[in-house]
């Protein structure tokens, strides 16, 4: 591994949110890969459909110190803070009908010490719903709306947890699982989760279940590390980040783990990671993480038209699309 499992720095979303919290103003002398598609100017709302703005964790402040969870256009115009400390605010995910936010609210000083919380869009209505700072992390909405899981370690190994929007109903999803269970993503038809797991095997796989936690199914064999399954919004395909190349790439493969297909080609010393589907299936949304800080990109789902649509504000944390 490539550090200590709780903190869980390896290659989704969570692993820039520790790293990158450095200035933006270095990232234009760095390289970077050629943009082969459109301008990020024109990427306007409606191309990929949903409403053309995303969710990401940002330190727009001078400093770029203090990360918070931030919506922008596509484009990068538009950036709103959401929230305000006091500990670093990561990992956002967008509610099936685009109205409401899951995020983690890390401790200052301790970030395993988080909980998950709820916000309007417009960041209003701010609710902690785990209320117990014991390694909450990685939330992501059912596909109904109803029901949110997400990852703690509060016995012990992080493993899956679910609960309602407003924080009741709180069980453990699979309590006869013996595996370790972290980042999770529900199927669009609610039926099947994707998450990834080491138990088991010598690197980080990516499994699939059913959602009542029978029918469990090893996806990816490596090598290296695979994470950050995401379903495509028809069911049929699951993006994910591995770094079997030698450093972190987005990669896709068929829903039963057929046809793995590596999508980028990083630079030395950067890499691609975290993505994010747009609402009409058609595009892919992800980070690039550089030596001094990070950008948003977007590509076409089978890989091309890779763009730089922004600067991710001084913090790297991967992008979500609005439905």
């Amino acid at each position: 591994m490539l550090c200590n499992k709780h903190s869980y720095i390896r290659l989704i979303p969570l692993v820039f949110a520790l790293l990158l919290l450095v200035a933006c103003s270095s990232i234009d002398t760095l390289p970077k890969p050629t943009p082969t598609a459109q301008p990020a100017g024109t990427m306007a709302p409606g191309n990929g459909g949903g409403t053309g703005r995303i969710a990401l964790a940002c330190a727009p402040d001078p400093a770029h110190q203090q990360a918070d969870i931030c919506v922008s256009n596509l484009d990068g115009s538009g950036l709103q803070r959401l929230t305000s400390g006091p500990g670093p605010n990561v990992s956002p995910d967008w509610s099936p009908d685009g109205k409401r936010l899951v995020f983690r609210a890390a401790n200052a000083d301790i970030f395993e010490a988080s909980d998950i919380w709820i916000m309007n869009a417009d960041g209003s209505g701010k609710t902690n719903l785990t209320k117990n700072k014991q390694s909450n992390w990685g939330a992501s909405w059912g596909s109904d709306g109803k029901h949110i899981l997400f990852n703690s370690a509060r016995d012990g190994r992080p493993q899956l947890y679910l609960m309602n929007p407003d924080g009741s109903g709180l069980r453990r999803l699979c309590p006869h699982s013996n595996l370790w269970e972290e980042y999770a993503d529900w199927s669009p038809d609610g039926t099947k989760i994707a998450f990834m797991s080491n138990v088991g095997t010598s690197q980080w796989v990516i499994y699939v279940m059913n959602a009542d936690c029978s029918g469990l199914k090893q996806l990816t064999n490596g090598p290296g590390e695979d994470g950050g399954p995401r379903w495509s919004p028809d069911g049929n395909k699951i993006a994910f980040t591995s770094d079997r190349s030698g450093q972190a790439e987005i990669y896709l493969m068929n829903a039963d783990g057929s046809q793995q297909t590596k999508l980028t080609t990083s630079p030395k010393d950067t890499s691609f990671s975290g993505p994010d589907w747009s609402p009409d299936g058609t595009k892919l949304l992800y980070l690039h993480s550089l030596p001094n800080g990070g950008e948003i990109w977007i590509m076409n789902a089978n890989g091309s038209g890779q763009t730089q649509l922004m600067d991710a504000y001084g913090f790297g944390d991967s992008p979500v699309w609005q439905p």
